[in-house]
């Protein structure tokens, strides 16, 4: 049997996994308090995270370009549909290189159904990474599009999260130290790995939830959901309060510094008595389980990662509650797993361990599994190269030149061979449509032919049973029944009266000739249906010959114009084939093609370093040939401040520039001097009004 602790039952490889939150639980760890001069110490780089993850031009371009693109092929597929964009690049708490939110509202539309569609829409628009989450509680469509290399979360009818938005929005409004905390905290999760609600781990939202209601304990910021007046609405047949009272401030009296809020907030949730308390920004302050109903369900993380058999239990409920502002009965918690509840906790004591120990924000934001963040463009978009020299850079160059040529071939190719199937689909699709209402009244008629035959052999059946019981014939019936009649009914000789047996046998016979009568005009019937019935049947199958050699010949004189076709058996089954072929074909183009743009993008990214080490170059020369300039750039090159001396010489040289400028514009033709003094031909004006002079 392997080794487990005493005292939390975890496995060796477990403690290893989260040793901080081991050596708590064992009373081995030990925190140390951070000075105020540590504290200080992260003031630049929290800082420079808010400045490098604002949003800038480019970026905003990018996103508001791929949200247009989306809007016209998406929205326009469905009616009376619209596309709103919601999450954290609203509300501005979002890192730079965090994903694009949109909300698809679709009147009375089927969630999972249309989520499907737009799968398939973006797979076929050459998105990478495309998921359909069906059976999210919310279902979403998550994709990367490779161009801007920006991940996208499409929701359908998740109205509820465009208000949620608003309130987030509303509070990062209130104190820039809001949107500090949490553009920090989240860049910390990114990197431990901590943001990532499919994984396990808290979501991206759940953590500005924690955020605020840190800075609400703190008093930084009110609760916005306290108002006497309240906001109803009705979101799918439920009500939700949507109340933001944005009459409300930030109170000016906490004057911490965000990497104080920023350790404060570790040192609170490390802390957090997660088994009474539950995270409400709704109420302002945390809520008691009790006062929720909220009870922590078992089992719990240890009851799972404890459990040695090959499918463990899923994990209770409201193991670390956190209320949706808005959707009040949603824990935002429910996706959280057993390893991702651990790792949370962990990484929540490292943090505050490392924090008292000195370590710097990158050591306490070093990330955890590169790979998973090596799709992210770095902020030095040269990083690799700057090493290298021109000749390697070029020589990368070449071969990505060559690369690019070969993919470019080989999509050609594959286009082609899709045009040919196409062209081999519609030929076969349009003898299929042509001969289509033959084959119909073809395969009506063999229906016909089969329904009819069980029908003439039912027929058959039932005339033969009756026939096999009836002994006479039906006019032999007919006659037995008329002499046994008159017999019955003839006056009687008092002289030679029967016998009761005698009668009794006479009327038991009539009876039982009025049954067989009846049975007699029913088996008549029945032959007479059965016969016409075959006749039909006989009538039907020399249509059949006629029905097929129209078939042929429609066939042939399709085929003989279509020269695709010769020696094809066509078949729906053959078109379907081919159809097949096609799409296989367009999905092999679509990936090349994202290949070719990666393969393209690189190249531009070697052409724009390769330009800028030529024009570093070329600047050099220029400036050594120009005395002035190379002073000039001397002196913009240093930090020392311009003196009278220098503005005045810039103020020169740019008069000279102008100058120059100004020279160079000479007119080069007498045309060219003659437009400026206009027209000087004759001209039919207004006629003049003679005054006579005034001779006083």
């Amino acid at each position: 049997m392997s080794w487990r602790c005493e005292i939390t039952g975890m496995s060796r490889e477990d403690c290893n996994n989260w040793p901080d939150l081991h050596s708590k639980i064992t009373g081995e760890l030990v925190i140390k308090e951070a000075t105020e001069k540590m504290i200080q110490s992260f003031d630049k780089p929290l800082n420079n995270i808010v400045l490098n993850n604002s949003s800038n031009k480019n970026n905003s371009k990018r996103r508001s370009g791929l949200f247009r693109h989306l809007e016209k092929s998406i929205a326009s597929k469905f009616k009376d549909s619209t596309m709103v964009p919601f999450g954290s690049s609203e509300t501005g708490l979002s890192l730079k290189k965090g994903d694009l939110d949109l909300c698809l509202i679709v009147p009375n539309g089927k969630e999972k159904q249309i989520v499907k569609r737009i799968s398939a829409m973006m797979e076929r628009q050459g998105m990478e990474n495309v998921k359909a989450l069906t059976r999210a509680k919310v279902p979403i469509v998550k994709f990367s599009d490779p161009r801007s290399g920006i991940d996208v979360d499409i929701s359908v009818n998740n109205t509820l999260a465009l208000h949620n938005t608003k309130l987030l929005s509303a509070y990062s409004k209130l104190d820039n130290r809001v949107k500090e905390l949490v553009m920090c905290i989240k860049y910390w999760a990114l990197h431990r790995n901590l943001s990532d609600a499919h994984s396990g781990t808290f979501s991206s939202y759940t953590w500005s939830i924690l955020a605020i209601q840190h800075l609400q304990i703190e008093g930084v910021i009110p609760n916005l959901q306290a108002s006497e007046e309240r906001t109803i609405e009705t979101i799918e047949g439920q009500e939700y309060d949507v109340t933001i009272n944005k009459e409300l401030t930030s109170d000016d009296s906490n004057k911490s510094t965000s990497s104080e809020l920023l350790y404060r907030f570790f040192k609170r949730y490390a802390n957090w008595n997660w088994d009474d308390d539950i995270v409400s920004i709704r109420n302002g302050a945390p809520l008691t389980r009790d006062s929720k109903g909220w009870n922590n369900e078992t089992p719990t993380a240890f009851d799972i990662i404890n459990n040695e058999s090959k499918k463990p239990p899923y994990m209770g409920l409201h193991h670390l509650p956190v209320e949706d502002p808005l959707a009040i009965e949603h824990d935002l918690c429910r996706v959280v797993r057993a390893e991702g509840e651990l790792r949370i906790k962990d990484e929540l004591l490292r943090t505050v361990r490392l924090f008292g120990e000195g370590s710097t924000w990158k050591e306490i934001c070093s990330t955890i599994d590169e790979e998973r963040l090596s799709n992210q463009e770095p902020d030095d978009l040269f990083h690799d190269l700057r090493a290298l020299p021109d000749h390697s850079v070029m020589q990368m160059r070449e071969n990505l030149s060559a690369e690019i040529a070969a993919v470019e071939t080989r999509i050609n190719a594959l286009d082609d061979e899709k045009n040919n199937s196409m062209k081999m689909a519609n030929a076969m699709r349009g003898v299929v449509k042509e001969t289509s209402g033959i084959k119909k009244e073809h395969k009506s008629i063999i229906t016909g032919l089969g329904e009819r035959s069980k029908e003439i052999d039912l027929i058959k059946s039932k005339r033969d049973t009756i026939s096999k019981n009836i002994i006479l014939p039906k006019h032999m019936i007919e006659e037995e029944l008329i002499r046994v009649y008159n017999r019955l009914t003839e006056e009687v000789d008092i002289h030679s009266v029967p016998s009761l047996y005698k009668e009794m046998r006479q009327f038991s016979w009539f009876l039982e000739l009025q049954a067989m009568h009846a049975k007699a005009i029913e088996a008549t019937q029945l032959h007479e249906n059965y016969v016409s019935l075959v006749k039909t049947q006989k009538s039907e199958i020399k249509k059949l010959k006629i029905f097929a050699d129209k078939h042929d010949e429609a066939t042939e004189k399709i085929l003989s114009e279509e020269p695709l076709l010769k020696d094809v058996k066509i078949s729906s089954g053959q078109v379907l084939s081919y159809n097949r072929r096609v799409k296989s074909l367009q999905k092999a183009i679509r990936q090349r093609q994202n290949e070719l743009h990666k393969m393209r993008r690189e190249a531009g990214r070697l052409d724009a370093w390769l330009r800028k080490k030529q024009n570093g170059k070329s600047d050099k020369r220029y400036n050594n040939s120009k005395h002035g300039r190379q002073k000039d750039k001397k002196r913009s090159d240093s930090n020392a401040p311009l003196t009278i001396g220098d503005i005045s010489q810039l103020l020169s040289s740019s008069n000279n520039v102008s100058s120059e400028s100004k020279k160079v514009r000479k007119t080069k033709s007498k045309k060219a001097g003659m437009k400026k003094l206009g027209n000087l031909g004759a001209q039919r004006g207004k006629r003049s009004q003679f005054k006579p002079k005034d001779r006083h």
